[in-house]
């Protein structure tokens, strides 16, 4: 029987999925030691704990993308001082300007802000916290998988929500305040994934709007210019009056 038909028997408990994931750190240990993703999130603060307590050799690193919830990074700076934080060539702004704002099936702000500033890092074994319950697109992938010349491990791969938020309790472990006050997702503020019109993604929108304002005018900013210097030779002019028709629909139809 595999492990993700074990994990969703019940009587599948938080020590179960720790000894496993401890085991299968420790099997998989790289002589020269992993990189461990870690965005400040629940998901890579359990997967950095769990390192921990396998004993295995890791650095974690922390890519500072700079649209983060301030909170975030601060959490990071005060409770995980041992993260290496990288940063990247552009900024979210510049890279606005250059690609478009992104959208939700290109996302080229994912490849500039995150994975970019750590490619070159001489670490190639990389532990990340991904679940296989966040989508089933995840959920479709292995367990480690290879891919430019780096190998990606997920010890948490068939954990549930819940046994994470047991193992943060059980552990001690430190999290971001924003889950307190009800934020159930700590990543970048702005983010194709809360653009749209339906209620959920207008729901989130609007609480990170209301929450991180500052960072939304300076997209906001950043959209606009990008319409006024392409729109002239490009469909969009013809499909929007102005900047300000741009952005409403780029927020409610993804830019499209």
């Amino acid at each position: 029987m595999t492990l993700l038909r074990q994990a969703a028997l019940p009587g599948f408990e938080l020590g179960d999925y720790i000894r496993e994931s401890v085991a299968f750190l420790r099997e998989h240990e790289p002589p020269e030691g992993f990189f461990v993703g870690f965005s400040g999130g629940k998901d890579s603060i359990v997967t950095l704990a769990l390192c921990r307590l396998a004993g295995v050799r890791h650095t974690a690193f922390y890519s500072c993308t700079r649209i983060d919830p301030p909170e975030v990074a601060r959490h990071i700076r005060r409770e995980y001082p041992e993260v290496v934080w990288l940063y990247p060539r552009m900024s979210m702004w510049e890279g606005v300007r250059r690609y478009g704002p992104p959208l939700r099936y290109r996302r080229w702000c994912c490849d500039l802000l995150k994975k970019q500033p750590a490619r070159l890092h001489p670490l190639k074994h990389r532990v990340m916290g991904l679940r296989a319950e966040e989508s089933a697109r995840r959920a479709a992938r292995p367990r480690i998988e290879a891919f430019r010349g780096q190998t990606v491990y997920k010890p948490i791969f068939v954990w549930p929500e819940w046994a994470v938020w047991e193992a943060v309790d059980a552990l001690g472990l430190s999290c971001p305040s924003l889950y307190d006050e009800g934020f159930r997702r700590v990543g970048c503020v702005v983010c194709p994934f809360i653009l749209g019109n339906t209620p959920g993604a207008v729901r989130q929108r609007q609480e990170s709007m209301r929450r991180w304002p500052g960072i939304w005018r300076a997209f906001e900013h950043a959209a606009k210019s990008w319409w006024q210097a392409h729109a002239p030779q490009g469909k969009s002019a013809r499909l929007h009056a102005s900047a300000d028709a741009y952005w409403q629909d780029y927020l409610q139809h993804f830019g499209k």
